[in-house]
């Protein structure tokens, strides 16, 4: 499946707490559409103010993470000009 949109980044303020877990069901991929199969690994995204989360196939969630390290990168360049 093709991704869609914008990489999100985990600093963002629309990304809540992440963790790992297996698919107790088939799930989608937020990103890029595909099909998690049940009994495979995933990562849930927690979205903060609500009880939901957002489910993530791990090739997508490896482009998250490379999102989320560029940010960081950046803050720090910021923080160091200051």
């Amino acid at each position: 499946m093709t991704k869609r949109g914008k990489t999100p980044s985990l600093i963002g303020g629309g990304a809540g707490t992440c963790k790992m877990a297996t698919a107790a069901r088939q799930r989608k991929c937020k990103r890029c559409g595909g099909a998690i199969p049940m009994g495979s690994g995933c990562f849930e995204v927690a979205i903060p103010g609500t009880m939901g989360h957002k489910c993530y196939c791990v090739d997508c969630f490896k482009d998250v993470l490379a999102q989320t390290q560029q940010d960081l990168n950046k803050l720090v360049e910021q923080s160091s000009v200051i």
